[in-house]
């Protein structure tokens, strides 16, 4: 995985929702994820996209705390996350969810998206 930081219309003064510094991962001798820096603001959507094998989902099990990276740190809400356990980064706010090759037919795109996020959040346990 490469680091690009070019995004478009990012003020200085936007507030750090999710901070990304220098995380890096390794599966034997291969480098899965190496010194990825970025950060998302309040109110951007981003996107990250990349070939298989370039690491976007080994990033994304290490911000939601289904890996530990062995260099660099996560950040969500000004509070550091790396390294923390899966369910407790998903009562935070932040949700791994996996590709369901059956979406639930009576749900919206959206309810079917809300189902991962449901459960860390407690919804269903109420």
């Amino acid at each position: 995985m490469t680091n690009h930081q070019d995004r478009a219309k990012v003020t200085p003064n936007s507030e750090t929702l999710l901070g990304i510094s220098e995380l890096s991962k390794s599966f034997g001798g291969l480098k899965a994820v190496n010194t990825v820096t970025m950060s998302v603001f309040k109110g951007e959507i981003v996107g990250l996209i990349g070939p298989n094998g370039a690491g976007k989902t080994t990033l994304f099990n290490i911000i939601a705390g289904s890996l530990t990276p062995e260099k660099g740190q996560v950040v969500f809400q000004g509070k550091t996350i790396t390294g923390h356990k899966s369910h407790k980064i998903c009562q935070q706010g932040i949700a791994r969810t996996f590709q369901v090759p059956k979406p639930f037919q009576h749900l919206s795109v959206l309810e079917n998206m809300m189902v991962g996020t449901g459960f860390g959040a407690g919804f269903f346990n109420k």
